[in-house]
């Protein structure tokens, strides 16, 4: 219709204040329209009002059930966590070998802070976290750490760090995360003579870093509106 009145000679079109105004003139007199403009509205992809529960598939390969949970404080911010219990001595449970040297049992506890530029459950985000972890670990390959190799370890560490990740939405609730961050933090820990041996050899204490990888799948509870 706008475009029709438009398009007629002596038809004139205006905005003021909250009104759009169409004026046309038939001989000597002049025939106006007025017409509410509204705010514009703005589309969101799946807006999120409730909290969120995600499962860490980079802790599952490494055998670590895991569990996390968002919380919208608003439009961008949220707080949350994560916990991770391995209970067993394998990365498998089930795995009963016996010529197996390897020995891993771990907790850890991560809470968090997230930022999204954009709003909650889409796009970039930028976090900051805190990391709780009890070990008992031995005969392990990784790379600047002989002592794991070599011997058994038990004790704790606790660091801070940042990660970046991205959020995509595949289903109305369902959402995938990549994410990675870097902590600096302490470890303090008793050193035994192998992975199965009893043997107490010592402490040690110092600085690490610890690498943070995530590829999320997670599940939005409450409240979601296609559009706002």
């Amino acid at each position: 219709m706008v475009v029709l009145l438009v398009g007629l000679t002596g038809t004139t079109l205006r905005a003021q204040d909250s009104e759009i105004i169409f004026e046309r003139t038939v001989g000597d007199e002049v025939m106006t329209v007025a017409v509410q403009r509204e705010a514009p509205v703005i589309l969101r992809q799946h807006p999120v009002h409730g909290f969120a529960l995600r499962n860490n598939l980079a802790y599952d390969a490494i055998g670590t059930p895991n569990l996390g949970i968002e919380i919208p404080l608003s439009d961008n911010v949220s707080i949350g966590g994560s916990f991770g219990f391995k209970n067993w001595d394998r990365i498998l449970f089930w795995d009963k070998n016996q010529d197996n040297p390897a020995k891993w049992r771990n907790m850890v506890i991560m809470p968090e802070f997230r930022y999204y530029p954009a709003f909650i459950g889409s796009g970039h985000f930028f976090g900051a976290d805190l990391m709780y972890m009890h070990y008992n670990a031995g005969g392990l390959k990784i790379p600047f750490y002989k002592d794991l190799q070599d011997h058994r370890v038990q004790g704790n560490m606790y660091g801070m760090g940042l990660f970046y990740g991205y959020s995509w939405w595949i289903g109305r609730r369902w959402r995938f995360e990549a994410e990675i961050g870097l902590s600096g933090g302490w470890r303090s820990e008793r050193v035994f003579e192998c992975a199965w041996c009893g043997k107490d050899l010592g402490t040690n204490k110092g600085m690490v870093l610890i690498p943070k990888v995530g590829l999320n799948f997670v599940y939005t509870m409450g409240k979601i509106a296609k559009d706002e």
